[in-house]
């Protein structure tokens, strides 16, 4: 039987902590939630979205949007 390995990944997807194979863990970690906000606003994803356009994409054929 194969033995799995379980990891804690950080809030952009780094390692932080990898459970030992052999026996039981329990892997804990404190975040800075606001350090992890202000981070995560300064990717700009939301920056050039256009809600407007979307209601095409909600209709089967993408261009009858008054159903």
């Amino acid at each position: 039987m194969a033995r799995v390995r379980s990891h804690l990944a950080g809030p952009t997807g780094e390692l932080i902590a990898t459970a030992d194979d052999k026996d039981e863990s329990i892997l804990v970690a404190e975040f800075d939630l606001d350090k992890i906000k202000s981070k995560r606003h300064s990717w700009g994803i939301f920056r050039d979205r256009r809600p407007d356009l979307y209601k095409p994409l909600l209709t089967l054929d993408g261009t009858n949007i008054y159903l």
